[in-house]
């Protein structure tokens, strides 16, 4: 019985009656295969063109989440390669993927992703100078989505009729769309609050700057007043609760209190590759890059 991609649960019976389970080790096959293409139509269409599934195209997201805005920074003629290092069973059927390095040419601007390994296990994304692509703050709370209207002291409100200051971004998505904390933060409000609709403000990890997320459809599950949520956990579905003509996510990034533009705040990276693993992380990525470098020619494939 398969348990996940390199592990099966065998269960015999002795011949004294008696039942046993053991863990073992999938026989697999793996290889490198590299997937490239150009934004023409939407991400997920132009990927799926490229050979890519959608679990891997969001994976490919999640990725550069912090460096690029999906919802409103992809353009005609962006450029993505993803190389994967695909495991198949004994039978050649694909039982998963995961992204080695990926690049992704946006609006001309280059982006590249390099997954490194540590001696205890922990992977994570790396550029090719050793600084991590995960920062404080995620780029948008939502993904692939539009923006409606931005931050703006002089706005006239669609529904009250008269000027008054619009201290968030708003994201056009359809009713469901999943909603992120964009950073790490505890749960201060949820519930109600006026034209608000369905409202949740996080308070983040250094207690000065909080995010609020308005006209939700409903909040997500297990979550209350209080509770700790992880950088980009769902916490909520665009809705139009509130006063709003459509839906969508009203979004707030304040600092002590007072909202300030959400498209411009800096966000600040993890930490790099320490100097003593810079060697091994030199082994692992080299191969990597010259894959991707080859793609942009023609896709590579190799048996390991």
């Amino acid at each position: 019985m398969p348990l996940d991609s390199t592990h099966s649960l065998n269960i015999s019976q002795s011949h004294g009656g008696a039942w046993q389970a053991e863990i073992l080790k999938r026989e697999t096959t793996n290889r490198w295969i590299t997937y490239s293409g150009t934004i023409r139509d939407n991400l997920f269409l132009d990927a799926s063109r490229a050979g890519l599934d959608n679990h891997v195209t969001m994976n490919l997201v999640n990725i550069f989440a912090w460096d690029i805005d999906f919802a409103r920074n992809l353009r005609q003629g962006d450029r993505f390669s993803v190389l994967l290092n695909e495991l198949f069973d004994h039978q050649g059927k694909r039982i998963g993927s995961t992204i080695l390095a990926a690049e992704f040419v946006n609006q001309g601007k280059r982006y590249r992703a390099i997954r490194f390994t540590d001696p205890k296990g922990d992977s994570a994304y790396f550029s090719p100078d050793g600084k991590s692509l995960r920062k404080n703050y995620l780029k948008a709370p939502v993904k692939f989505t539009r923006i409606s209207s931005r931050f703006s002291l002089a706005r006239m409100h669609p529904i009250l009729g008269y000027t008054r200051a619009h201290r968030g971004v708003d994201y056009a998505a359809p009713t469901g769309t999943p909603i992120h904390a964009i950073g790490a933060g505890r749960i201060t409000f949820r519930g109600w609050r006026h034209g608000y609709g369905n409202f949740i403000i996080i308070r983040h990890r250094n207690r000065h700057n909080s995010t609020a997320y308005g006209h939700m459809s409903r909040f997500a599950k297990g979550q209350h007043k209080g509770s700790w949520v992880k950088q980009g956990q769902v916490i909520g579905f665009v809705g139009m609760t509130g006063l709003a003509t459509g839906p969508h996510l009203h979004f707030e990034f304040r600092i002590d209190g007072r909202a300030i533009n959400p498209l411009l705040i800096k966000r600040i990276p993890a930490r790099p590759i320490p100097k003593k693993l810079w060697a091994s992380f030199q082994r692992q990525s080299r191969p990597r890059l010259l894959a991707i470098e080859q793609s942009r020619q023609h896709r590579e494939v190799a048996w390991q």
